[in-house]
């Protein structure tokens, strides 16, 4: 019977620690592989998720502008305010305006008007808005961050003549409006985006502290760059 020689069976321990070696280093070229591709994924998602914010912020902001309608408000002091006030500069830019529309499915005791104000501060975009036209119906302030990673809120207003950088105008023309707005909104990671609102489909006129009608400006974004319908470059 023949005898079997175990030395030429048995694996040495030199073949057995390179192998190890071998598994090793494929292991760890293995985990780095799905590390990557992970951190590929959360990026990508991350990604996503901010396209979803700016694209909604945008929509929100042109649907607002799109159905402002001339409609004073009254102060603390009963005092009526322009129609929109709006400046622009790098500390804290504002656009303070009412809009129709304002859908209610709850039927709550409110007018379907809304009275808005988008504001910048620091890098957040602001969104503040009201339940009532007038602040003496102390109506609740809400207010949401619409955008973080902002650089600049940029705001222009066409009067007869020229673009401006402020909409601030005295009591007695309270009734005047701008022909357009040019709003810029500069973000860290996409660059500039910028849209142009015509405000001449209705007439300037103010409207009843009723709130009653409801008119819009028909303003519609100048340019879209990317092909979407809320970002832009230039």
């Amino acid at each position: 019977m023949k005898r079997l020689d175990l030395k030429q069976s048995a694996f040495t321990l030199t073949e057995i620690m390179v192998a190890l070696f071998v598994f090793s280093i494929v292991v760890a070229g293995a985990l780095q592989v799905f590390t990557f591709v992970q951190k590929a994924s959360d990026s990508n998602d991350k990604q996503i998720q901010r396209l979803r914010e700016v694209q909604m912020a945008v929509r929100q902001l042109e649907e607002d502008i799109r159905y402002l309608v001339p409609r004073t408000r009254r102060d603390e002091y009963g005092d009526t305010s322009p129609l929109i006030v709006g400046e622009s500069n790098s500390v804290n830019s504002y656009l303070e305006f009412t809009r129709a529309g304002w859908r209610n499915p709850a039927k709550l005791q409110r007018s379907e008007l809304q009275h808005l104000k988008y504001e910048f501060v620091d890098d957040e975009l602001l969104r503040h808005h009201w339940l009532y036209i007038d602040p003496a119906q102390e109506g609740q302030e809400l207010t949401r961050v619409m955008l973080k990673g902002v650089n600049e809120f940029k705001l222009e207003f066409l009067d007869q003549e020229s673009w401006k950088e402020d909409w601030i105008i005295d009591r007695g023309t309270k009734g005047s409006m701008p022909q357009a707005i040019k709003v810029t909104i500069s973000l860290q990671d996409y660059g500039e985006i910028y849209r142009l609102f015509p405000l001449t489909d209705f007439s300037t006129s103010e409207r009843g502290d009723d709130g009653s009608g409801d008119g819009r400006s028909g303003g519609e974004s100048e340019r879209d760059n990317d092909g979407s319908d809320n970002r832009g470059r230039r």
